[in-house]
């Protein structure tokens, strides 16, 4: 494989609780208690969606409820950080001449803020954040673009993800789909076909 592109939550930093907890939290103060595992929907789609489905219809209601989940979050950064090893990872990829990029179903905004705290741009070359491409993921689009961008070859990129709906946006784009096994270590039929399930993000490195 010449190129690399991830996906965020669950991929490159171990995240999901610390947005769970937070969209629990958001949820509670409009009178909404959820248990985390009904919130668990919300890990691959962008947040427009999240609280589309949550009941935020209107998009000045939407958007307000999307800033709370995002401040609600913060709250419980503690829960989160650099799945092991990655930064390495990353660095000995783009010297061995890896393009590498991210493709994520944030927002630009939110894209920034996680910028901001795990300085991403140390280590990739492109990133595709929720709207950019014509349609988000499940879609291939988003990667399709990352692509472009990374002037890749299609044959030789593989799309590192967690969810149901990375595998979708891989499938979709037609290239091919690494299962991050140490946030999904039994996946689904659903994510089939895998063309490779990673253990630890060192073993990127044997596909160089």
């Amino acid at each position: 494989m010449k190129t690399f592109i991830f996906d965020i939550d669950g991929t490159l930093i171990d995240s999901p609780n610390m947005y769970l907890h937070g969209l629990q939290q958001t949820m509670r103060r409009h009178g909404k208690d959820y248990a985390l595992p009904d919130l668990t929907f919300s890990n691959g789609v962008s947040s427009v969606e999240t609280m589309t489905r949550l009941g935020f219809t209107d998009p000045s209601a939407n958007a307000a409820a999307i800033e709370e989940w995002i401040n609600d979050s913060m709250q419980f950064a503690d829960l989160s950080g650099w799945i092991p090893g990655f930064p390495g990872v990353l660095t000995q990829l783009r010297q061995a001449g890896a393009k590498l990029g991210i493709v994520t179903a944030k927002s630009a905004h939110e894209f920034a803020l996680d910028d901001a705290r795990y300085h991403y741009r140390r280590y990739i070359d492109t990133w595709v954040t929720a709207g950019q491409a014509k349609r988000d993921k499940p879609a291939g689009d988003p990667i399709l673009l990352a692509a472009k961008r990374l002037s890749a070859d299609l044959n030789d990129l593989l799309y590192v993800g967690d969810t149901v709906v990375d595998a979708q946006a891989a499938h979709d784009a037609d290239v091919a789909f690494g299962l991050a096994g140490w946030t999904t270590p039994e996946p689904t039929s659903a994510f089939e076909p895998i063309a490779y399930r990673l253990t630890a993000p060192s073993d990127l490195l044997d596909l160089i």
